[in-house]
């Protein structure tokens, strides 16, 4: 992700070979969409890690609310964001009508 309000994290082993990585941009004034979330299969906590990160860099860069799409039939994703404190919400932007889609949004508590 590139530009003003937006960050990209990659997960490396000690070895530097990457294990996941997510990114994040400017959706509407005070709302980061999550992109590109992705952690290799195997890599217990990269994901969970990862996450908290781009939530950490979205709330110092001034984000109070944070959202996602992913993909229905992905349910190890469904899975992961319903654990990770992220509510289902109406669908968003491009992802309006599209029955394959799921879409969450979290608030970004300051401090």
């Amino acid at each position: 992700m590139r530009g003003s309000g937006a960050g990209f994290l990659l997960a490396r082993d000690a070895s530097g070979a990457a294990l996941g990585c997510g990114g994040y941009r400017p959706l509407e004034p005070g709302v980061a969409e999550i992109k590109r979330m992705y952690a290799a299969p195997g890599t217990r906590g990269v994901g969970a890690a990862l996450l908290a990160a781009l939530e950490d860099r979205a709330r110092a860069d001034g984000y109070a609310e944070i959202r996602l799409e992913t993909r229905r039939v992905n349910g190890r994703a469904v899975a992961f964001y319903d654990r990770s404190g992220y509510a289902r919400i109406a669908p968003y932007g491009r992802y309006v009508g599209r029955a394959d889609a799921v879409c969450f949004g979290k608030p970004l508590r300051q401090g």
